[in-house]
């Protein structure tokens, strides 16, 4: 297991601030993904908390399975899942058992879990991307194929909108001037591209920006393990769908409404564990 976590580290979300972008090349950040928007969140009653911990335990099955250890000291992805967990007091028993289920080992009496991508268009012409992590896909696709039918889209492929990318957000040190820092992340091989972001609140602390760093997937806990070796904080680790044609400014508004409540409707299904759109 990880060791004690750091105090008052900010949090940082690619998808959920503006970045401002260091160098020619056109970075398109993802529509939405679930976890940015549940990563600090306080559970403030019993069904909130179980819906967190069910939330975090998911991240951290999908990190041991596509991280393809359960030894967080070489598994990147684990490690920041289980000390972002550990943060938000998720107990020793959901994470073990989250462990167990994605090394392909369940509980006595629990089907294994197996990761899934469903696609879809929702209203206005938007482009989505579903994955979940489920131990019955009749039942996740009956779910999500419900919540593109109320909201009057349809479940057809929609891949081809979108990249797949690795992601590493960090925290640069404290006194590493912006030229310091461009270097160093440039110097980490797989590193294809990177923004600084703005808007992040950092607070008191030893660190003095905050960034994220895109891969190819398979190079995203790589890039982490080197970039954690040059005294960045490593704070979140994993691979994301891009998309690469984003829209949206020419949607009416009932379709902006009817996007919003397809979105929620798939957040809200226990199995979906990230939530991809193009829309701008």
């Amino acid at each position: 297991m990880i060791g004690s976590t750091l105090r008052n580290l900010p949090a940082i979300s690619p998808k959920r601030c503006s970045p401002r972008f260091l160098h020619t090349t056109a970075i398109q950040l993802s529509g939405h993904n679930k976890w940015s928007t549940i990563k600090h969140d306080k559970a403030k009653n019993d069904s909130q908390k179980n819906k967190l911990f069910s939330q975090f335990a998911q991240r951290i099955s999908i990190a041991v399975k596509q991280g393809g250890s359960t030894d967080p000291n070489i598994n990147m992805r684990l490690a920041t899942a289980l000390e972002q967990a550990q943060k938000n007091n998720v107990t020793k028993k959901v994470i073990e058992n989250a462990i167990r289920k994605g090394s392909g080992v369940p509980a006595p009496g629990e089907k294994p879990t197996e990761s899934c991508i469903y696609e879809g268009i929702g209203p206005g012409g938007i482009s989505y991307v579903v994955e979940a992590l489920t131990d019955n896909k009749n039942r996740t696709i009956s779910l999500v194929r419900s919540a593109f039918n109320k909201a009057g889209g349809s479940m057809t492929p929609t891949l081809y909108c979108f990249q797949r990318r690795g992601f590493v957000n960090i925290l640069s040190p404290k006194g590493m001037d912006e030229e310091q820092v461009i270097m160093t992340i440039l110097d980490v091989e797989g590193v294809e591209d990177y923004s600084e972001m703005d808007d992040v609140e950092l607070g008191e602390g030893e660190y003095g920006g905050s960034f994220v760093v895109f891969t190819k997937p398979s190079d995203a806990n790589k890039v982490a393990q080197r970039l954690k070796e040059s005294k960045f904080y490593v704070d979140d680790v994993g691979v994301e769908f891009n998309a690469q044609d984003p829209i949206g400014s020419t949607l009416k508004e009932e379709e902006l409404r009817a996007n919003d409540s397809l979105e929620n409707a798939l957040d809200d299904i226990e199995e979906v564990t990230d939530v991809y759109t193009n829309r701008g």
